[in-house]
C-alpha cells in the first residue's frame, strides 16, 4: 500500500473531480476575462462554481475568491487581513511555510 504525507504541497485528485475538469478544459478554454463568446462562456462556468461553493460553505459569491494556488491565496488572505483590522505587527513561528513568512 501506497502513503502520500505531502498533502501540504499537493493532493490527489478524485476521480469524479477529475473527470469534471477535464471536461471544462476540452469544452470552455476561454479567458473567463475577455469579452468575445469563449470568454463569456467561462466566465459562466466559473461563477456557476462560485455559487456552488458559496452555497456548500453557506456564504456569499462575493465572498468566494479563486487563486493560482496556495502562495497567492496566502499572501492574499494575510494582506487583506492586515488592511481590513489595521494589523501592524503579526507574530508567526519559524514552522510556518516559506509563503506565509515572506
Amino acid at each position: 500500500m501506497r502513503v502520500y504525507l505531502d498533502n501540504a504541497a499537493t493532493t490527489p485528485i478524485d476521480q469524479e473531480v477529475l473527470k469534471e475538469v477535464f471536461t471544462v478544459m476540452e469544452t470552455c478554454y476561454g479567458n473567463p476575462s475577455s469579452i468575445h463568446a469563449f470568454g463569456r462562456e467561462a466566465r459562466t462556468v466559473v461563477e456557476k462554481a462560485r455559487r456552488t461553493i458559496a452555497g456548500l460553505l453557506h456564504a456569499s459569491p462575493s465572498e468566494i475568491f479563486f487563486t493560482s494556488g496556495g502562495t497567492e491565496a496566502d499572501n492574499m488572505a494575510i494582506r487583506c487581513a492586515i488592511h481590513d483590522l489595521g494589523i501592524t505587527h503579526a507574530i508567526t513561528t519559524e514552522i510556518e511555510h516559506h509563503a506565509v513568512l515572506h
